[in-house]
């Protein structure tokens, strides 16, 4: 089935996901959830302002030092590249370049958590659930792991997931670098927190999108 213009998954693309989840999810007692996030985690514009005022605020001093510019000239120079610049940013696909990686890295982060416990994956019976966030927008993958799987995997694996799923992300195959990070989530959870006897599928395996 073709995927509409303007979707992230198409519906088999969807299936496509859930099967992945299912088949990794196998071998292991452990839960995995995956929530794609298309929406902006953080609103570019405030940074987009700080930006522009900064270089309007710089920008007369090189040019009064090259040649001479009257007060009234230093004013308008800083208003006319503040609204420049800060239009540029603000109302251009330029502007999420504005925002600091140290901000989109806790947004993403603190997004993840809350969709962690939105969502109930840490209620699991052996605290073994795992969430894989997509923030596509800002092109962020997180992994949240819950304790008792996080203490026996460690936090490399996690990340080994994440670059997994940028790869196909960045490639334009979302689908296939989602389906590497849950396979290699599945090997991590069959490994450290084996299907025991009796162990059902606690949480829904399709995924979420936002």
């Amino acid at each position: 089935m073709a995927r509409e213009p303007g979707t992230v998954l198409s519906a088999a693309d969807e299936a496509r996901l859930a099967e992945a989840i299912h088949r990794a999810e196998a071998e292991t007692s452990g839960e995995i959830r995956v929530v794609i996030s298309t929406r902006p985690l953080v609103p570019h514009w405030p940074y987009a302002l700080i930006w522009a005022a900064i270089v309007a605020l710089a920008l007369p001093w090189p040019v009064a030092f090259l040649v001479p510019i009257s007060v009234r000239d230093v004013l308008a120079l800083q208003a006319g590249s503040f609204v420049l610049l800060g239009s540029l940013l603000a109302f251009t696909p330029l502007g999420a370049r504005s925002v600091p990686r140290a901000v989109l890295h806790a947004a993403a982060r603190g997004a993840a958590l809350d969709h962690f416990l939105g969502f109930g994956i840490h209620q699991t019976r052996g605290r073994t659930g795992v969430l894989i966030f997509v923030a596509l927008p800002e092109h962020r993958v997180e992994v949240v792991a819950d304790e008792a799987i996080h203490a026996s995997v460690g936090h490399e694996a996690w990340t080994d997931i994440c670059t997994r799923v940028l790869a196909g992300t960045r490639e334009g195959h979302l689908v296939d670098g989602l389906e590497a990070g849950i396979a290699e989530a599945g090997r991590l959870l069959a490994q450290h927190a084996p299907r025991a006897d009796g162990d059902i599928d606690e949480l829904p395996n399709h995924i979420v999108l936002l």
